[in-house]
């Protein structure tokens, strides 16, 4: 350890002798500010790992970091830039609204635009900032605040991508729903966005995990809701006339008349021997308030969802990867249905109400660690949505049928290679397909290069 700065009230510029000035620390090492290599000192990076994101973009922990000798204080800042060349090949993914270099399968263009069956980009706005500070490391009060900022990939703005505060297994801020699983999701992908049946929603919430008791852990949390709905019509089968009133094609309930005052509530029971060999459980309740126009009273719509994930590491080089999830109006937190207006529409039966639409998102990965600096992973993934489309067909926006989604397969396989710890390249090949209700499907594919740089 080498000291990096003097906090001593005994320094000001040029007052003092030259002793003075090297601040004696000897009468309270505790209160000592050292600059640490955290590849060289595992507690400093056992500390920060702790309540740092598991993510598929996370930004590992960094390789430096300043403490006080006891540790209890402790602060990092980490960052990556990762410039992506790449180029689609069948489609132009890339060039839709809200794609670029985020493989958005929902996005993918039905049918393929004229002339547009190819994009070749070179695309740098794939970088991140973070910082965080840790109090009283590496005991039972240890607190962390930690912040995450970067571009989207699409334009130069900074957003601000994560921000929360972890306290004795809570967590309150901004970060991944309580709902995915960090490690069963995805294996390592150049793509942002990941598979499109993945489990994945940024959310502001508060929630609690607990210890592992034997290999035993549970949690649950509290997450601020955001809904998908249809704009209330009715496009059913079953009436053209309810109770005297024309309600084919008219509006019989309002999903947007009241603020939503219930919170959704994921939570979830795991066990296991390890991090890349255990199994949970995982479930999430939600209701939506919405206005029976037929009635004029005020109704709810209650959706659920139920997941199992977990990984498999047989061999050390090998990691399986597993997510299975299904549920009935839970849009908002499977990665290619968010944003579709098809999570609660009308009841066919009964006009007035609304009702949670179902649907699933299936997973499954490997990674192979051919060594510590090269290794490779392949997925394949599916969302899907079922009874919508009337609502679907409706709420497509012309010329690519956007919002028109039955389901989209995702595929994807790379290599990366470490030339140092700071420095990664891989490459990727995606494959997407999107089905719509009455249009048909398209189809894309990728192929990628990453070069990035991680401090």
């Amino acid at each position: 350890m080498i000291p990096l700065i003097c906090f001593c009230a005994c320094a000001p510029a040029g007052a003092l002798a030259a002793e003075k000035a090297e601040c004696d620390t000897t009468s309270s090492p505790g209160s000592r500010i050292e600059f640490v290599k955290t590849a060289a000192n595992a507690e400093v990076r056992e500390i920060l790992n702790k309540d740092r994101p598991k993510e598929n973009a996370a930004i590992p922990v960094p390789h430096f970091a300043i403490r006080t000798s006891d540790n209890k204080f402790v602060m990092t800042i980490g960052g990556q830039v990762n410039p992506i060349i790449g180029a689609d090949l069948g489609n132009d993914l890339y060039g839709q609204s809200g794609a670029g270099i985020s493989f958005v399968t929902s996005q993918i263009p039905v049918p393929p635009p004229t002339g547009k069956k190819s994009h070749f980009y070179i695309n740098p706005l794939n970088a991140a900032l973070d910082v965080q500070v840790v109090g009283l490391g590496g005991t039972d009060d240890q607190i962390t605040g930690y912040i995450k900022v970067g571009t989207n990939g699409n334009t130069t703005g900074i957003v601000l991508q994560r921000a929360y505060v972890s306290w004795r297994g809570f967590t309150a801020g901004q970060k991944l729903t309580l709902l995915q699983d960090e490690y069963a999701c995805q294996p390592p992908t150049i793509d942002p966005e990941g598979p499109s049946g993945c489990v994945s929603n940024v959310a502001y919430e508060v929630s609690y995990t607990s210890k592992s008791y034997n290999g035993f852990r549970f949690a649950i949390g509290l997450d601020m809701p955001s809904y998908y709905a249809s704009s209330g019509r009715y496009l059913g089968k079953d009436y053209k006339v309810w109770e005297g009133q024309e309600v084919t094609g008219q509006p019989v309930a309002d999903p947007t008349a009241f603020n939503q005052n219930i919170p959704d509530i994921p939570m979830w029971v795991e066990w296991g021997k390890s991090t890349y060999n255990r199994i949970r459980l995982s479930g999430i309740i939600r209701n939506l308030a919405y206005r029976d126009l037929l009635t004029g009273k005020r109704r709810y719509s209650t959706g659920w969802g139920v997941m199992v994930s977990g990984n498999l590491n047989p061999v050390e080089p090998l990691i399986l990867y597993l997510q299975a999830v299904y549920g009935k109006g839970i849009g908002a937190y499977i990665q290619d249905i968010a944003g579709q207006p098809l999570s609660y529409i009308p009841d066919d039966a009964s006009p007035g109400k609304m009702t949670p639409s179902p649907m699933m998102g299936l997973n499954f990965g490997v990674t192979y660690n051919i060594s510590p600096k090269w290794q490779v992973n392949a997925m394949v993934s599916e969302a899907r949505i079922w009874g919508v489309s009337k609502y679907a067909e409706a709420a497509a926006t012309l010329p690519d049928h956007l919002n028109d989604y039955k389901y989209a397969i995702y595929a994807a396989g790379n290599v990366f290679y470490n030339i140092s710890s700071y420095f990664q390249v891989g490459l990727e090949y995606l494959y997407g397909r999107r089905q719509t209700w009455n249009v048909g499907g398209a189809s894309d594919n990728r192929v990628q290069m990453q070069f990035m740089f991680t401090i």
